[in-house]
């Protein structure tokens, strides 16, 4: 029996995309019959909370928690009790106070590879404990938070380990960072580690193949999210006295969703149409100006209520961060949208990766700019809607499941 010793900062109860990668793949490698060790944190800083996900681990896969230093705290003393910590952005609006552009710059010049770091010297404590107690075959660290790689480098040469390094995310190009300039000590640190990291770790596991292409040299396997079938097996997908249109997940940095609303909205008055709807699931709702369309907001939902909420829409929107080179950019949420059948608006690169798949999945258009084409798009289906012939996905979407890629990586780890 293989033993792993999984390495993540953002597990349940945490909530949100960065923990349903590994929460997806546990169930599957324990039925393949290896025994799987987690080491996370204990009340981290995480985007929200979602305590149903606890019922998704495996009762065979052992938690440790360590204690981990917060931010949180600090930060709603220091700021708008009820904003919350930023999470996927480093970003502020001209408006906000010198204390926070203060604290913004300090995070961006001053701490690499990123504030999750503070947590490292308390799980290395942990990880060489459990070590020296357990024969692992395997260490797989997760990130972002990247800091996390660091832990399985330095195990690696410890314990002379096998090491998988997963990255759901890039590291120095993500965008966060190629929007908001570093200072060139900090980007030559940062490049030095991620270049020390996949170079030493024996796979590295990638969510993309554009990601892949930006690493630096080293063992690379592109392995997609996926998505879970039987979370999607009890839901049946209803119609409502509204058009419905939504934005699942949080709005990061590089999403800009106005001229899309924009666009609908005009659309919707140009053709007189009274019944449509947007909601946005999972986020804060931007500032936003006056529509021909009701738009609404549901702050956060448990993350089957949030798949409820894919299947229950006639139109899911997907944006692709604007910044260079994002065609690598896949998200979880994709593959959840493929799997609610619903039709998805992408707005994105024509020749990115996302564009790719939801063509191949024969899941809607990808749109790199507002245009006739999605008009048309969208009224066919507001059409079909009207006559009582929703359009629904009834393509094979097998492929993209995480039950049909686990054989690739149980290979890797066997």
């Amino acid at each position: 029996m293989k033993k792993l010793l999984l390495i993540s900062y953002y597990f349940p109860p945490c909530g949100g995309a960065s923990v349903q990668r590994w929460l997806r793949l546990l169930p599957h490698l324990v039925k393949a019959g290896f025994e799987i060790t987690v080491l996370t944190t204990e009340n981290g800083d995480y985007p929200q909370q979602d305590a149903s996900l606890l019922q998704l681990i495996p009762a065979k896969v052992k938690v440790i928690r360590t204690f981990t230093p917060v931010f949180g705290k600090l930060w709603k003393s220091l700021t708008d009790k009820d904003e919350p910590l930023p999470y996927g952005s480093l970003k502020l609006p001209e408006t906000s106070s010198i204390l926070r552009k203060t604290m913004f710059w300090f995070r961006l010049n001053t701490v690499y590879p990123d504030a999750r770091v503070i947590w490292n010297p308390f799980a290395r404590k942990q990880a060489i404990k459990l070590c020296r107690n357990e024969s692992f075959d395997w260490i797989i660290t997760t990130g972002p938070p990247h800091s996390t790689h660091l832990l399985g480098l330095f195990l690696k040469k410890r314990f002379k380990l096998r090491w998988l390094a997963d990255f759901r995310d890039p590291w120095t190009q993500i965008f966060y960072l190629k929007e908001n300039k570093q200072n060139s000590f900090v980007v030559r640190l940062n490049k030095r580690l991620e270049r020390k990291v996949v170079t030493a770790a024996d796979v590295n596991l990638i969510v993309s193949q554009s990601i892949a292409n930006q690493l630096p040299a080293g063992n690379k396997v592109v392995f997609y999210n996926g998505f879970e079938p039987e979370q999607f097996s009890s839901i049946t997908y209803q119609k409502a006295d509204k058009f419905r249109i939504k934005f699942i997940g949080q709005l990061t940095e590089g999403q800009d969703i106005i001229p899309l609303l924009e666009f609908l909205s005009q659309t919707a008055k140009r053709n007189s149409l009274a019944d449509i709807e947007f909601r946005f699931v999972g986020t804060r709702m931007p500032e936003l100006g006056e529509y021909h369309f009701p738009v609404l907001s549901t702050v956060f939902l448990p993350h089957e209520k949030a798949l409820e909420e894919m299947v229950h829409a006639e139109l899911l929107i997907l944006l692709i961060n604007k910044y260079t080179d994002n065609q690598g950019m896949l998200t979880t949420k994709l593959f959840e949208y493929i799997a609610a059948k619903t039709p998805v608006l992408c707005i994105g690169p024509a020749d990115g990766e996302a564009a790719q798949i939801i063509r191949a999945a024969q899941s809607g258009i990808v749109s790199p700019d507002l245009n006739p084409e999605t008009e048309s798009y969208f009224m066919g289906l507001y059409q079909n809607w009207l006559a009582a012939q929703p359009d629904r996905n009834d393509h094979d979407i097998s492929q993209w499941s995480a039950g049909h890629q686990i054989s690739r990586l149980i290979d890797i780890l066997s």
